[in-house]
């Protein structure tokens, strides 16, 4: 059996009989399985084949009955350990019970003394604490009611000194808070007052650019006007020389235009009696007289300037006009 399950009942704080006890009741199990352990053996080295399948089965069977059988072997022993260590928790809560109340009566005689020294020692602690909390100190970790009077004194002493100091600093930083921002409300006045001033200077300096500006805006205005009337006569009398020069040029356009046309009508005139002389030399008598008082239609005064010629001139055109009134009443 040792051969096959190895237990150790020292880790199980268990010894060698009380486990004896529990070992016999698996031993059956145990012993057939030895028996089939042979088998086992001699089935696992045999060549496989159909007989030995049907064997290796057979054998497993059996072993499935053995662990079958052992676990029906745990519930039950397992059920009455379960029920017995019920009995026993029931055997200790019982006497729990009846010894409890006749302990906590007896600690109460034994503790006499503690109790009144405890009670003495926690009115003691809330005391000293209340007085604590005076100078802003937190003594619930400081175990005051066990603390030596002098030692006591000594350290309420101590907190009520650096307490004083705290509140004297405090003092101090307050005052020197108040100083401070009484010397900062008196530099911000002072800023102000400053700034306002220089706001002041800098309004009078832009009115003053502002009439800089605006003097040096009219002469500005003043020069362009100057500028521009200048320009205006300089345009003016540009325009007079152009159309002086136009005009001109018009007039010596018209004259050579006129002097063009007369031309052309002398070429005309010339080429007219031209014509006429052929009619002249080729018509009859009445044709050809009639083609001299034409001629003599066609002859225009000239602009003469001198009274002498124009008198001629006049005297010629007299004589024209009565030589062409003979020739038309002929």
């Amino acid at each position: 059996m040792s051969n096959i399950v190895k237990i150790n009942p020292a880790e199980y704080g268990l010894d060698e009989k009380k486990a004896k006890q529990v070992s016999d009741m698996f031993k059956p199990m145990l012993d057939k399985m030895v028996e089939l352990e042979n088998e086992f053996n001699g089935i696992k080295d045999k060549k496989i084949d159909i007989d030995v399948c049907a064997e290796a089965k057979e054998l497993r069977l059996r072993y499935v009955k053995i662990r079958t059988g052992t676990a029906t072997i745990h519930k039950s022993l397992k059920q009455f350990y379960l029920q017995g260590g019920r009995f026993v928790d029931g055997w200790k809560n019982a006497q729990l019970m009846a010894s409890q109340g006749i302990e906590s009566k007896l600690m109460l005689i034994e503790r006499h003394y503690e109790v009144i020294e405890a009670e003495r020692v926690a009115k003691l602690e809330i005391k000293r604490s209340n007085l604590l909390e005076r100078y802003d100190v937190d003594g619930d970790f400081m175990n005051l009611g066990k603390m030596d009077d002098s030692v006591w004194i000594n350290y309420l002493a101590g907190v009520k000194l650096q307490y004083d100091a705290k509140i004297e600093a405090e003092r101090k930083a307050e005052a020197d808070r108040i100083e401070a921002e009484r010397l900062e409300a008196e530099r911000l006045e002072k800023q102000r007052l400053e700034n306002i001033r220089l706001q002041k200077e800098a309004e009078q300096r832009e009115k003053e650019i502002q009439k800089e500006r605006a003097k040096a805006e009219a002469e500005r205005i003043k020069a362009e006007k100057l500028r521009l009337a200048e320009q205006k006569k300089s345009d003016a009398k540009l325009k007079a020389e152009r159309d002086a020069k136009a005009k001109i040029e018009a007039e010596l356009k018209a004259k050579a235009e006129a002097e063009q046309k007369r031309i052309q009508d002398e070429k005309d005139r010339l080429e007219k009696i031209e014509s006429d002389k052929q009619k002249l030399l080729c018509g009859s008598d009445k044709v050809k007289l009639e083609s001299i008082a034409i001629l003599l239609e066609e002859i225009k005064p000239h602009g003469l300037k001198t009274k002498k010629y124009k008198q001629i001139q006049t005297e010629v055109f007299a004589h024209i006009v009565e030589a062409t009134k003979l020739i038309r009443g002929e």
